[in-house]
C-alpha cells in the first residue's frame, strides 16, 4: 500500500552510513503476503454452527454476561478448521446491532478453544467489528497503521464473513491483543497484562466507570467496573497494577521507574493529531490495555480505533471542542481525573517530548491526500464485500462520501477523514507551542561499524539551534528498549571532539563488552523545543553489537548448503567442516537463534520466526567464516 512508503519517508531522509535502524514495525504482516492482515486481500471466512440456533443462545450469552463459546467450523480458502470458539463481542456496536435486528453483530473467534495448536495464518484469534459508525470501513485500518508506526498497536483489515451459508458482510478485522500480540511486539508474555475497560454493557443502564487510573486505595474490589485482569498469576497483577496507579497520583516524581512514559506521549501524540476521540487523552478514558514488561515498566497499547478522525463523537460536542482541543488536554485545562496526563505533563520536559512527537506525526501523516489515497485504496480491495453486503446500515456512496465529508446517520454525525484533518491541522499548525523553534539534527554518525570490545567508540551529531545535546544510550538487552540514560555530547574539542565550536557533538559509547547490544539515539533542546534522532525515538533506535559482525557482504571461507530458500519450518544447513556455532540475525542486527558446535548436518526450527529476510552467520573460533541470507516466509 502506499502509506507504508509514505510513512517511512522521515526515516529514510535520516539514515547515516554508519548506523542500523532498529525498525520495530517489521513484525507486521507485509502487504502482498497473503498474511492474515494482509491489506490488499480480503479474506473469505466461512463459519457453519453445529447449533442451529446459535443466534439467539450468544445473544442471551452476551446480556447474561456469559464468555462461553459455541464451537464452529470455520474455513478460509484451503483452510479447515473443524471446531473454533466463537462468542459476540462489541459494547454499542453489538447492542445497537441487535436492538434493530441486524444480524451484522461483532464477533470474537477463537482458534483454540477446543484443539489446541491451531493458528489461521499465523494467529490464534480473531475478533471481527461491524464498522456500525464507519461507512468507510476504513478508519480502523488507517488509525492502526499510524499509531503502529510509534508504539506497539494491533493490525487491522477487511474481511468477508459468511455463516451457516448466509453472506453477513464485510467486517473491520482486528488482531486480538492477547500473549501472542505480546510475545511478538515484547518477546514475553508473562508480566502483568491489563485490560482498562469498564465491564458496563451499553443500554443496561449499568453505571459507566472510566479506565481514569485514579489510585483508589488497595482494595481491588475498587477497581473491578473498570479493569480487567488479563494475566495468569491475578493476585500479583492487581497488586503491582495498584501500585502503578499509587505511584502516578501520590509519587509521580519515580513514575518513570514503573511507567514507559515515552510510549504513553507517543500515545497521546497520535491521539492528539488524527484524533481520536475516544481515548484516554480525549473524551472517554477506555480503549487501551497496561502491560509491565520485564524491565518494570508498564507499557500503554491503544485499542479499538474506530472513532479515530472523530468518528460518530462529532456530534457529541462542538466542532471546536474536536478540532481546537489542546495537545495538552487533560493538564490545559487541568482535569485531575485525568491522573496520567496532569502528572506526566507537569514537568516542562515531558511537554516538551510531547509536542516533539506531536510534530513527526504531523510531518509524517497529515498529508491528506496521502491519506485519502490509501484509504482508497482499501476501499477498492474490499468493494464488492461492501457493496454485497446487505446488512450495512449505510449505501455505497457513503462509503466513498465519508472519506472526505461529514455526513448526519438519524440524529448522529459521522466525521469525514480529509474534512476531520482540514480542520484538525490548521489549529494544531498554530498552536504556540508548535510554533516554537526546534533545534536541527542534520547528521549521525558512528565511527566503528563493527566494533570490537578493545575499540573506542564515539557518537556525533551535527546539530544546529540546541543549548543541550545528549547521547541517550543503553546496552539493555530487552528489545522493547526503554531505558537510554543521557550522556553530554561536547563541542568544545574535548572527550573525542574534534574541533571546538564546529557544530558536531561528541561523545564516548561507554560499553564495551563483547557480545552487548549497544542502542541509542540523540536528543537536542533549547530554551523552546527538542528534536531526537531518530524522529520516531525512543520506538526506533541505531544500534550495534560489540565483537559481532552483522551485515557483511557474504563471506565463504567454508563450503555451506542452506535449503529450503524461502523456507517455511525449518531451515537445513549442511556444513563441510565442524564449527563453533551458527547464528541467524534480523538484517536489523537482533539475533534470533544461536547454537553452539552444531552437527554437519544442523536442522533449525523457524515456524516461530515472523516472515523475512534474514542472515545466517558461521562462525569458527570467535571468526565469522561464512554467512547467507535466506527468507523465511
Amino acid at each position: 500500500m502506499k502509506i507504508l512508503l509514505f510513512g517511512l519517508l522521515g526515516l529514510v531522509a535520516f539514515s547515516s552510513r554508519a548506523q542500523l535502524l532498529y525498525d520495530p514495525t517489521t513484525v507486521y504482516d507485509a502487504d502482498g503476503s497473503g498474511a492474515m492482515f494482509d491489506l490488499e486481500e480480503v479474506h473469505d471466512i466461512h463459519l457453519t454452527f453445529y447449533e442451529t440456533n446459535y443466534h439467539s443462545i450468544l445473544v442471551n450469552r452476551w446480556f447474561d454476561e456469559d464468555e462461553t463459546r459455541l464451537p464452529a467450523q470455520l474455513d478460509m480458502g484451503d483452510i479447515h478448521f473443524d471446531s473454533v470458539g466463537v462468542k459476540y463481542k462489541g459494547n454499542s456496536t453489538f447492542y445497537i446491532a441487535n436492538l434493530t435486528f441486524n444480524p451484522k453483530v461483532p464477533y470474537n473467534i477463537d482458534m483454540n478453544e477446543y484443539i489446541g495448536g491451531q493458528k489461521l495464518l499465523g494467529y490464534k484469534k480473531l475478533k471481527l467489528a461491524n464498522a456500525l459508525f464507519d461507512p468507510t470501513f476504513a478508519k480502523e485500518a488507517l488509525a492502526s497503521h499510524i499509531y503502529g508506526q510509534y508504539l506497539p498497536t494491533h493490525q487491522a483489515n477487511i474481511v468477508r464473513l459468511t455463516v451457516n451459508g448466509n453472506y453477513v458482510g464485510a467486517y473491520v478485522n482486528t488482531e486480538s491483543i492477547g500473549k501472542q500480540f505480546l510475545k511478538k511486539h515484547f518477546d514475553e508474555k508473562n508480566g502483568t497484562f491489563v485490560k482498562c475497560e469498564p465491564s458496563a454493557q451499553f443500554g443496561t443502564g449499568e453505571t459507566f466507570y472510566p479506565a481514569d487510573l485514579v489510585y483508589e486505595g488497595t482494595d481491588t474490589l475498587n477497581y473491578y467496573e473498570s479493569y480487567e485482569i488479563k494475566s495468569d498469576s491475578v493476585e500479583q497483577s492487581w497488586e503491582e497494577f495498584i501500585e502503578l496507579m499509587d505511584v502516578l497520583n501520590n509519587d509521580p516524581l519515580n513514575l518513570e521507574e514503573v511507567l514507559n512514559i515515552d510510549r504513553v506521549l507517543w500515545y497521546f501524540a497520535v491521539t492528539t493529531v488524527l484524533p481520536n476521540d475516544d481515548a484516554y487523552n480525549t473524551m472517554v478514558m477506555h480503549n487501551y490495555y497496561m502491560y509491565k514488561t520485564g524491565d518494570g515498566k508498564f507499557q500503554m497499547l491503544p485499542w479499538d480505533l474506530s472513532e479515530t478522525f472523530c468518528g460518530a463523537m462529532i456530534g457529541q460536542l462542538t466542532k471546536a471542542d474536536h478540532y481546537e482541543r489542546d495537545p495538552f488536554y487533560g493538564y490545559t485545562p487541568l482535569l485531575t481525573d485525568h491522573p496520567l496526563v496532569y502528572r506526566i505533563l507537569a514537568d516542562p520536559y515531558y511537554r516538551m517530548r510531547l509536542i516533539h512527537h506531536v510534530r513527526v506525526v504531523m510531518n509524517e501523516f497529515y498529508d491528506q491526500s496521502q491519506l485519502k489515497s490509501w484509504a482508497q485504496d482499501l476501499q477498492a480491495s474490499a468493494y464488492s464485500a461492501v457493496d454485497e453486503d446487505s446488512n450495512k446500515p449505510f449505501n455505497m456512496d457513503d462509503y466513498e462520501d465519508n472519506l472526505d465529508n461529514n455526513m448526519f446517520w438519524f440524529t448522529t454525525e459521522i466525521a469525514g477523514i480529509t474534512e476531520t484533518i482540514d480542520n484538525r491541522r490548521p489549529y494544531l499548525e498554530s498552536h504556540p507551542e508548535v510554533l516554537k523553534t526546534p533545534p536541527t539534527i542534520s547528521s549521525v554518525d558512528q565511527n566503528i561499524d563493527n566494533p570490537t570490545s578493545t575499540d573506542v567508540v564515539y557518537i556525533t551529531a551535527e546539530v544546529s539551534g540546541a543549548d543541550n545535546v545528549y547521547l541517550r544510550i543503553t546496552n539493555d538487552p530487552a528489545p522493547y528498549a526503554s531505558n537510554f540514560p543521557s550522556i553530554e555530547m561536547l563541542d568544545d574539542g574535548s572527550g573525542g571532539d574534534v574541533a571546538a565550536g564546529d557544530g558536531i557533538y561528541t561523545a564516548q559509547v561507554p560499553y564495551n563488552t563483547s557480545d552487548d547490544h549497544i542502542k541509542y539515539y540523540i536528543e537536542a533542546t533549547n530554551d523552546e523545543a527538542m528534536a531526537l534522532m531518530p524522529e520516531r525515538a525512543e520506538y526506533f533506535y541505531y544500534h550495534f553489537y560489540i565483537d559481532q559482525v552483522v551485515g557483511n557482504p557474504e563471506i565463504t571461507d567454508i563450503d555451506v548448503q542452506v535449503y529450503p530458500n524461502p523456507a517455511v519450518d525449518q531451515i537445513n544447513v549442511n556444513l563441510s567442516k565442524t564449527v563453533s556455532s551458527i547464528s541467524l540475525y534480523t538484517l536489523n542486527g537482533e539475533r534470533v537463534y544461536n547454537f553452539t558446535k552444531p552437527a554437519l548436518q544442523h536442522q533449525i526450527n523457524c515456524n516461530h520466526l515472523q516472515a523475512g529476510t534474514y542472515l545466517l552467520l558461521i562462525e569458527d573460533d570467535s571468526e565469522v567464516i561464512g554467512n547467507k541470507k535466506l527468507i523465511i516466509r
